[in-house]
C-alpha cells in the first residue's frame, strides 16, 4: 500500500518563479484559504532580479506552514523543478506556478480524490489530476469524459482527446525516480516527463476545479513556439520518444503530427535531413511528414524574426 509516511505533512506545494514577485502574493493568500493544513510550501526562484526573496522572507515570519525559499542561477523551471523534487518532505507534489492559485478546498480535494483510490491499488498509480480555469472560471481546455477517469497521461490526450492545461499532483518518490533532463535546453517541456511515467503508472483523473491560471504575456504558454525553437534538442527528444510509444494509444494521425514536428525541431537543432530520417523511431512516416516539418520551420523563423523585433523596439522605448 501507497501512502503519506508523514503523518502531518501530505503535500508539498512548489512554485517556481522568475521576476513574478507582483504575482506571489496571490499565490501566497489562495494557500492561506486552505482548509488543509498538512503541506509545506517550496519556492524556487530561477534568478530573479526584482527582489523576491524580500517578500518571501516577511512571509515565512508570519505563514501558518513552511515555506522554503531556494535561490538559483536561471536554468530553466524544469531544474527548479529537479531542485524542489529532491528537497521535498511531502507525499503528494503539487506545481502551482506563479501565474496561478489554489481554488478554495484544493489541497483537501485532492486528498479525498487520492484516496478514493482502493488502498489495494495505489501502487499503480502516480497521481490525481483535475481541472484548471481561467480567472472567469471558465474551464481550460475540455473536461474528462467522465467524472473519474482511470487512465495515463498519453491515453487521455490521444485516445481520449482532452485538450488544455489540467491540476494535478503527483507522488514525490515517483518524481524522483523520473527527474528532467538538464543537459538538452533551458526548456523542457513537463510532457516529456509525464509520457514516460504514463508507461508504468495510472493517474485518476477527476472533473474537479482545483486552479485558477492567468496566462501572461511573457508566460512559457504564450511563447511556447519561440521557446521551444530555442531549445530544439529538448523538443525533438520528446517528439521522437513520442513516437516510441505503445501505439494502441496513439494513432497514424498523432504520429504523422508528431513526425512533422520532428522534423520541424530537428531543423532547428541543425540535424541534416539524412540523419534525421535515419534516426526517428518511424522512418516512412517521418519522410511523409518531411514537407509539413519543413514548412513548420519556416514558419517559426518567420515568427521569430518578428519576436526579435519586437523585442529591439520593446528595449529602444525603455
Amino acid at each position: 500500500m501507497v501512502e503519506a509516511t508523514n503523518g502531518t505533512l501530505f503535500f508539498t506545494v512548489f512554485t517556481p518563479t522568475y521576476n513574478r514577485r507582483h504575482l506571489l502574493p496571490r499565490v501566497y493568500e489562495s494557500l492561506l484559504k486552505q482548509d488543509f493544513r498538512g503541506f509545506e510550501w517550496i519556492i524556487v526562484d530561477d534568478g530573479s532580479n526584482d527582489n523576491t526573496c524580500d517578500i518571501v522572507e516577511e512571509w515565512t515570519k508570519q505563514a501558518p506552514f513552511s515555506i522554503l525559499y531556494v535561490y538559483q542561477e536561471n536554468s530553466g523551471k524544469h531544474c527548479a523543478h529537479n531542485r524542489a523534487v529532491s528537497i521535498a518532505n511531502g507525499f503528494l507534489f503539487v506545481t502551482v506556478d506563479s501565474d496561478d492559485w489554489l481554488a478554495d478546498g484544493a489541497l483537501k480535494s485532492i486528498r479525498q480524490a487520492w484516496e478514493s483510490i482502493p488502498e489495494d491499488d495505489r501502487e499503480k498509480f502516480v497521481g490525481v489530476c483535475g481541472l484548471y480555469a481561467d480567472p472567469s472560471g471558465t474551464v481550460v481546455g475540455t473536461p474528462f469524459p467522465d467524472d473519474v477517469v482511470d487512465s495515463d497521461a498519453v491515453e487521455i490526450r490521444t485516445r481520449l482527446g482532452v485538450k488544455g492545461d489540467k491540476f494535478g499532483a503527483n507522488r514525490v518518490d515517483v518524481l524522483r525516480q523520473f527527474p528532467f533532463p538538464e543537459d538538452i535546453g533551458s526548456f523542457v517541456t513537463e510532457s516529456l516527463v509525464w509520457n514516460r511515467i504514463a508507461l508504468s503508472y495510472k493517474t485518476r483523473f477527476v472533473n474537479r476545479l482545483w486552479a485558477y491560471a492567468e496566462y501572461q504575456r511573457d508566460g512559457l504558454s504564450r511563447r511556447s513556439i519561440e521557446i521551444r525553437a530555442k531549445s530544439p534538442y529538448a523538443a525533438r527528444l520528446y517528439y521522437k520518444e513520442f513516437l516510441q510509444l505503445e501505439k494502441k494509444h496513439v494513432t497514424i494521425g498523432h504520429r504523422l503530427r508528431a513526425c512533422a514536428n520532428y522534423v520541424r525541431f530537428s531543423l532547428h537543432a541543425r540535424t541534416p535531413v539524412k540523419n534525421l530520417i535515419l534516426e526517428c523511431p518511424e522512418r516512412v512516416l517521418c519522410i511523409l511528414g518531411l514537407l509539413l516539418g519543413v514548412l513548420l520551420y519556416f514558419r517559426d523563423g518567420r515568427i521569430l524574426r518578428r519576436a526579435r523585433k519586437q523585442h529591439c523596439i520593446c528595449s529602444l522605448s525603455e
